[in-house]
Order: structure tokens, then sequence, then C-alpha cells
């Protein structure tokens, strides 16, 4: 095994998932993974970087050892990666390169993989072919690793639900009636200055945040883009934020009103407020997900909303290093819920044309139930916005005239 290269708890977390991910290997009869995605060779190394068209190789042995492939422009800047020694890393030419001295060669023409080996199953094509034909199987070896969060790794997604929870509370005060969706991104600035101000291990290439309102009724396309001039008037709202720090995600979605809501939206919000409590009294290590989902689509179907362009996604999903992973909670997922999976509830109800109502927050999964980590206000009352302040008014002017809108 590799000895731990410091004490710190992150490499122990390292070295906790690399001896699962050589356990794994053994339980398969397997003598190497090459691991080729960039979000997986940072779960197992620490190592930021952007391939483009260069693609990077993590080999890891069953003996325990490890060995990295990579373009040689990055030779030195991928010493940072965990558990790698300068002699173990290993390069070719700038792609394309010369024939003979590309990735293909070095890879499998050499001496890198003996044996039976698997890579990840989201390999490129281009890469995935040259390694079937060598005698490669594609196989999830990570996925299952990846389910259960070590004490480590819930403590950076609750460092992340912090962040989006503040990101929120900034959209909700630049959100008022009459309002530019322009002025609601702009609390999307500050946090990630925010970020950067407070981590003194900050790193660009693994953090990202999203903080803005989806104004009705564009609020009933969850994955559109408010255009920036879009103003905020009647009907329902969403605040959305999704934060990645330093490699690991969160997120926090309300639905909002700026001017009081009517019966037929205060209905509305009801309905997906007791579609969210159905999914948390199920939320608990041994429930299937796919219980859950069904669980809700029922409720929603019986209070006349089975068809499912009011509806568009399923209940929730994991977090980790994504904002959208395993477990999925959804009726063809095959999860069971267990300590230490962290999950978005997010059941929501559309109509196109009027707007959408979608709460989302991150869940941890515990031994008795669960605990949520991001903590904003959902209940109807504390989301109906107060008239606008003149600060309020006066911004959002100069945010209009600063951007041409």
């Amino acid at each position: 095994m590799i000895p731990p290269l410091d004490t710190t708890p992150r490499a122990a977390e390292f070295q906790r998932r690399h001896e699962a991910l050589v356990h794994a290997l053994h339980q398969l009869g397997l003598d190497h993974a090459l691991i080729t995605t960039t979000e997986n060779i940072y779960y197992l190394t620490g190592a930021t970087f952007e391939p483009l068209e260069r693609p990077f190789f993590l080999i890891v042995d069953a003996d325990g050892g490890r060995h990295m492939l990579l373009p040689v422009l990055e030779r030195d800047h991928l010493r940072k990666a965990w558990g790698l020694r300068p002699e173990h890393i290993h390069c070719y030419r700038e792609f394309p390169a010369p024939a003979g001295q590309g990735w293909a060669e070095r890879l499998l023409d050499g001496q890198m993989l003996r044996g039976r080996f698997a890579f990840e199953e989201g390999t490129p094509w281009q890469i995935a072919a040259p390694l079937s034909r060598a005698g490669g199987q594609a196989l999830d070896l990570l996925g299952p690793i990846r389910l259960i969060k070590s004490g480590w790794e819930i403590e950076q997604v609750q460092r992340a639900a912090r962040y989006a929870d503040w990101g929120l509370a900034q959209v909700l005060r630049s959100a008022w009636q009459g309002g530019c969706a322009a002025q609601t991104f702009m609390p999307m600035q500050r946090l990630q200055r925010k970020i950067m101000r407070e981590l003194p291990d900050w790193d660009p290439l693994s953090t990202r945040v999203l903080a803005a309102a989806w104004p009705a009724p564009l609020s009933a396309e969850p994955h559109a883009v408010p255009p920036l001039g879009m103003r905020l008037g009647d009907g329902p709202h969403v605040a959305l934020v999704l934060t990645r720090v330093n490699g690991y995600a969160a997120e926090c979605e309300r639905s909002f009103f700026t001017a009081p809501p009517r019966p037929r939206e205060r209905e509305r919000f009801a309905l997906m407020s007791e579609a969210r409590a159905i999914a948390f009294a199920m939320l608990r290590p041994g429930v299937a997900c796919a219980e859950i989902d069904g669980a809700v689509n029922r409720f929603l179907d019986a209070a006349g909303h089975a068809d499912f362009r009011t509806r568009l996604h399923r209940c929730g999903h994991g977090f980790g290093l994504g904002n959208h992973e395993p477990p999925w909670i959804a009726e063809g997922s095959d999860h069971v819920l267990a300590a230490g999976m962290l999950v978005s509830i997010e059941p929501g109800l559309y109509e196109a044309g009027v707007g959408g109502y979608r709460h989302s927050d991150t869940v941890l999964v515990t031994d008795r139930g669960h605990r949520r980590l991001t903590e904003a206000p959902s209940g109807l009352e504390a989301l109906v916005l107060p008239r606008p302040r003149l600060g309020q008014r006066l911004g959002g002017w100069l945010v209009r005239r600063s951007l041409r809108l």
C-alpha cells in the first residue's frame, strides 16, 4: 500500500478511497483500474486540471501502486497529486503526437498495463475504443465507493451547503416586484468573492457557483436561463443557488413571491410542500429510493397532477463531487438509502406559461433518519417578499443602466 504522504484528515481520506479501490480490484480479479475522468482523478488524488483535448490517465494497481500518464506540459503541475511519486508520473508528446509517441502507445504498448484491467464507463469513445481492443472492460468501480460519504466528505458538503444558504438569502434580498433578473445574478459575484476570501486553499478549477432567481413564467422551465432584462412580476418565482466549493457540491432552492400569492398559487405551493413532507418522512436508511419517488407521485396523481408535464423530474438526486450524482430518488432507481448518503429533496409542480413551484435542500441520511444541511426558510409567509425599498429600486436602475437593459 502507498504510505500516507502526510497525516492530515484530507490525506487520510485519500488513503481510504485508494484502499477501497484496491479492494474492489481484488474482489473482481483485476490487475489495474484505469481512471480517465477529471472528477474521479480528483476524487483519488485531489489534483485539478483542464484536460481539453489531452487525456489524463491514473493507473491504480492491485498491489497498491499507482502511476499517471499525462501530457508533457502538465508534468510539474500534477506533482500536487496525492499518492504519486515523481518517478511514477509518465508523459506523452503534445497532442496530436508524432506516430509512436502518443498516449495510446505509451499506455498500451509499454509496461503500464499488464494483465486484466478495467476503465471507467464514462470514458469518451475515442479513448475507450482502443482500450477495449487492448482487452480492457468498462466497469463502474468507483460508483459504489462514492455513494457513502465519510465524515470528512460530509464536512465538505456541509460547508458548500452553508454557502448555498448564504447565497439564497442574498438572491431573495435582491429580488423585488418589478425588478429584473440581472439584479438577482449579482449575489453570484458576492458569493464567489466570499468563498475566495474565506478559503485559504481556494481552488478555482473545482469551485463554481450559480445563484439567481428564475422569474415566472420561466420558473416552469428549471433548466432554462432567464434573460437579464426579464422582470419579476406576479406568480411563483424560483431562487436557485448551486455551489461547488473545492470540489464538493450542495444546492438550495426556494419558490417565492414578490406579490401576494393568489388562492390558486397558495394551493400549488401547499401541494409542493406536502409532497416534500411525504419524501422527508420516508428519508432513512433501508428505504428504496424508488419507493420515495413513487409515494410522491401517487400523492400528486391523487391531487390531479397525473400529467408528468406538470412534474418534469424525479424527487431528488445525490451530491458529492457533483451537483447531480447517485443515488437517484426516482421510480426507475435501484438504489437503497444508507447512512452517509447525501441527497436532494425537490419534488416540483410546473405550469407552462405560469410558473413553477420547487424547494430543494441538501440532506444527509443519518443512522436514525436524516438531517438537512441547508436551512433556508421554507414556509410561504417567509417567502412572500415585502414591497421594494428605495435602495432596491435605485440598485435596479443602476444595474439596468450599466447593462443597457
